[in-house]
């Protein structure tokens, strides 16, 4: 499942008929079909990395949202034409994949998306947790050496 914008003209325009046998003409003419259908740049899929990962949870206690989806972005440009916006110092780029993200509920369901777009990618494996158990007494244990001063205002 594809979260985010979902292009609902392209399946408007596949009712029509007409529309139906011009888009078949085009895609037995075409070496890579999904590409004309989606209306992505050429060199979209021709230069482009995509990596498909799994953000990591946050520091915050109930912040494990972020890590249910798995996610595909661009790599950044080498040359993306880079600048310093003069007004604020912030950087500016050219690169308009450079902010596009999108999620996916399983990995399998991004890479065959990645691979249905004709993109080269890369998968970053989640590393996994390793739970330690924690107890509320270790805070009072016996430390050998001079005393601890806690203030509390």
């Amino acid at each position: 499942m594809i979260r985010g914008p979902r292009l609902f003209h392209t399946v408007r325009a596949l009712r029509n008929e007409k529309t139906v046998s011009s888009v078949n003409q085009v895609l037995q003419e075409s070496s890579n079909q999904k590409q004309i259908i989606s209306g992505a740049p050429a060199e979209l899929a021709a230069n482009r990395m995509v990596r498909i990962y799994k953000e990591a949870k946050a520091a915050t206690q109930s912040s494990a949202n972020n890590s249910k989806y798995w996610k595909i972005d661009w790599d950044v440009l080498p040359r993306g034409n880079r600048w310093e916006n003069d007004l604020i110092g912030y950087q500016s780029s050219s690169d308009y994949m450079q902010g596009t993200r999108l999620s996916f509920e399983t990995k399998e369901s991004a890479i065959s998306f990645a691979n249905n777009q004709g993109w080269d990618y890369f998968i970053q494996e989640p590393k996994k947790r390793k739970f330690r158990k924690k107890e509320y007494a270790a805070n009072f244990y016996h430390s050998s050496g001079p005393l601890k001063h806690i203030r509390t205002k």
